[in-house]
């Protein structure tokens, strides 16, 4: 027992549903490595509380509200295999990601759902005793972005009773330099907006947005939930570290990250799937935070 439980799941049932739903042979199989490498290394570091729930909060936006309901798993089923190359051909860009045919919703749901009944019986917790990674995924990304994945340790640590706190900012000598806002400057980067959310390129939008942020001149990233800002876990730490060792307030619809506080939604809301949806998220900014109500009541008026 190890790595074989996680060999099951994808050659047994995640390649029969990509068969099932036509996936053409290139992207099935670039899809079961990429799903493979990434449930290893959340497994992997499954006894590690701290580090484990801040990648399971990434997930907790849409976990919280999938069936069957088993919210633990949900959220690892989000962040290891809806946060995938799956994303690549559930998008309109799918033909770039190998397939010729798109996965829609619904086909989306069965395999989320079909993976929370399957890891729902596995002990992890003993499994992860029993596997041996040369390669962490997850662990060997977060390094890199202290700042942003200590934001997430201390985000994990909220509750419905107790939803903020302030805990130590995590110094750095200089602010976190993105190397995709220098090719920025310099007139390089697309003005393409609809890549797919697995995407792990900044396009202008993106980047403009940084180099405000850099530059002080606006001092809240808002965006619905996690996923609307990318399901790419080693880009939303780049973007995290930015705004993070910028002094600048990162917001979803549910969270909200400074480099020394964070805090939750009591209850949270299911993220947005349309515009409409995210305006109607938006109305309830001021519910997230105690310490910052007045503004982020500003925020949500200025976002309307």
């Amino acid at each position: 027992m190890g790595l074989e439980v996680i060999e099951f799941y994808t050659w047994n049932i995640l390649k029969k549903q990509l068969q099932k739903f036509k996936v053409s042979n290139i992207a099935l199989y670039n899809i079961i490595n990429n799903v493979k490498e990434q449930i290893s290394s959340m497994i992997a570091n499954w006894k590690d509380l701290e580090f484990r729930n801040a990648l399971l909060i990434l997930g907790s936006e849409e976990g919280t509200f999938y069936e069957p309901k088993n919210d633990l798993i949900a959220n690892m089923v989000v962040v290891t295999i809806r946060n995938s190359l799956l994303e690549g051909i559930s998008s309109i860009s799918y033909r770039e990601y190998g397939s010729s045919s798109y996965l829609d919703d619904s086909a989306i749901k069965e395999i989320t759902s079909e993976a929370i009944k399957y890891f729902s019986k596995i002990d992890l917790e003993t499994l992860s005793a029993n596997i041996s990674l040369d390669h962490n995924f997850y662990k060997e990304i977060a390094d890199k972005y202290p700042t942003a994945i200590k934001a997430l340790i201390e985000l994990a640590k909220c509750t419905e009773e107790n939803r903020e706190h302030d805990y130590v900012p995590l110094q750095r000598d200089h602010p976190f330099e993105l190397e995709e806002l220098n090719i920025f400057s310099k007139g390089e980067v697309t003005t393409m907006n609809c890549e797919s959310g697995i995407d792990a390129s900044f396009n202008s939008s993106l980047c403009q947005l940084l180099k405000n942020i850099q530059a002080g001149k606006q001092q809240v990233f808002l965006t619905d939930c996690f996923k609307m800002c990318t399901r790419n876990f080693e880009k939303l730490l780049k973007i995290l570290e930015v705004i993070l060792t910028h002094h600048a307030v990162f917001l979803t619809s549910n969270y909200l990250l400074l480099n020394g506080y964070v805090a939750r939604r009591k209850n949270l809301i299911k993220a947005a799937h349309t515009e409409e949806e995210f305006l109607k998220n938006k109305k309830h900014l001021p519910d997230i935070s105690e310490k910052y109500k007045q503004q982020l009541l500003e925020v949500a008026k200025q976002a309307e």
